[in-house]
């Protein structure tokens, strides 16, 4: 396909709906060309905007019928360049076509940039807690949410990264990123396994449920477990922060008891099954997001709302750690210091996660 010299690769710009910022990106001055040396490596130039001037995730489609549909499977490892934490202005994607797609040749194709916002990050740079590691890169501002983990769903079936089973089960299949997922473990329940969920699976559609006339989609994603939260990490280029990582964030300058500060109270947190929304037909009584004010280094949530997993485990591999109390724990639990641990396997209605990304 793509090292075929005489196809044509299209511009597209695309307008991407964010869950956080003021304001959308936007790509235009789309160029994509093949080089003529046979190596079937494609250029992709584009240029950014955003007037908040929030760091981008760009995502790339690909059309064999001139844009008609966007069905052709391509790997991200075949992608290089600015792809994550992309600050506006002119950029630059590099695609190895002849690897991703060996042996198929066209003219009709066409290239799709897609960037998105709603993963806001905050840069940190944390000596850390005495005794263990320091924490110098991005940290998600907030609790990775239902609509985020619904788009990685959708994206993940598509690539066949994922298989629905039984009760509409998630669990991680052998797809298009080889490597990156772990074939056979649960990741999530959908709402008809779990009506504590509320992402919706039918008619191979995944979509976010409302309840008690509340759109669920920026409230925290729960029913996940550490294997599908680590999926959606290697999905997208980021990782979990480790348990230490998370409190060095969390106790901002060592002098916080809470994820927001020397004490805490309603007014700060959402804890101690307090159901600020009063979501008397909801399992869990989260909150959206962006509900409650920032503290520290400009951190939502370090304390209640969900229990967030770590990349660190305890007793043993496979029982991982997950920090920050949740919507149903009381005020100790939502200390910077307080552990819980689950196995790595295990969803449940107050588990969710947020991401980290590496400076490099």
């Amino acid at each position: 396909m793509m090292n075929d010299v005489k196809m044509a690769v299209c511009l597209m710009a695309v307008l991407c709906g964010t869950v956080f910022a003021n304001s959308s990106p936007t790509v235009t001055q789309v160029v994509a060309s093949v080089r003529a040396d046979g190596s079937g490596i494609v250029d992709i130039y584009y240029t950014l905007s955003d007037a908040d001037n929030d760091r981008c995730t760009v995502n790339i489609a690909v059309s064999d019928d001139g844009g008609s549909s966007w069905n052709v499977t391509i790997s991200p490892s075949a992608f290089s360049g600015d792809l994550t934490n992309v600050y506006p202005g002119n950029r630059h994607i590099i695609w190895n076509s002849k690897a991703d797609l060996p042996g198929v040749f066209g003219s009709n194709y066409r290239v799709k940039v897609i960037a998105d916002d709603s993963m806001v990050w905050v840069y940190i740079n944390d000596p850390g807690v005495s005794g263990h590691e320091s924490f110098n890169g991005y940290m998600s501002k907030y609790e990775t949410t239902n609509a985020q983990y619904c788009q990685f769903l959708s994206a993940a079936l598509a690539s066949g990264d994922i298989i629905v089973g039984a009760n509409n089960i998630i669990y991680g299949a052998n797809g298009s990123n080889n490597g990156i997922d772990f074939i056979g473990e649960v990741y999530f329940n959908t709402y008809a396994a779990d009506s504590d969920s509320q992402i919706t699976y039918n008619g191979g559609t995944f979509s976010v449920r409302s309840c008690d006339g509340y759109d669920m989609s920026n409230h925290p994603v729960v029913e996940v477990s550490w294997y599908g939260a680590t999926a959606f990490c290697n999905y997208y280029g980021y990782r979990l922060p480790t348990e230490w990582e998370w409190q060095a964030v969390a106790d901002y300058d060592g002098s916080y008891t809470y994820g927001c500060g020397t004490s805490i109270d309603h007014s700060k947190a959402n804890y101690d099954y307090d159901d600020p929304l009063g979501l008397s037909s909801c399992g869990p009584r989260t909150t959206p997001v962006n509900y409650y004010s920032s503290y520290g280094y400009g951190m939502c949530d370090m304390a209640g709302n969900v229990q967030e997993w770590t990349d660190s485990y305890i007793y043993h591999e496979g029982y991982y750690v997950l920090r920050g109390g949740c919507w149903y724990f009381g005020a100790n639990n939502c200390s910077v210091s307080y552990q819980n641990a689950a196995n790595s396997d295990f969803p449940y209605y107050f588990f969710g996660f947020r991401v980290v990304l590496d400076l490099n």
